[in-house]
């Protein structure tokens, strides 16, 4: 078994982990590593939302990205806008 240790949470975070990991028929322990995994991805997503909305702003970044996806598709993208 995998080294372990003790958090402490507060008992209705304790209950809610519980009642959260049996309604999924998972163990605490996995429902726990999903969330962490959940959390990681949405930070990457808001990430790449800031990256592609600051690219957006400029013209030749807009063009480029608009030649790479008529490259990649074939596809012709409206993304002078």
């Amino acid at each position: 078994m995998p080294e372990s240790t003790t958090v402490r949470v507060a008992r209705a975070t304790r209950d809610h982990l519980n009642r959260l990991s049996a309604e999924r028929g998972e163990t605490v322990v996995s429902t726990i590593e999903q969330g962490l995994q959940l959390l990681e991805w949405e930070g990457l997503r808001k990430q790449t939302e800031l990256d592609a909305r600051r690219l957006g702003a400029d013209a030749a970044d807009r063009a480029e990205v608009a030649a790479a996806l008529r490259d990649l598709t074939g596809v012709t993208l409206p993304l002078d806008a």
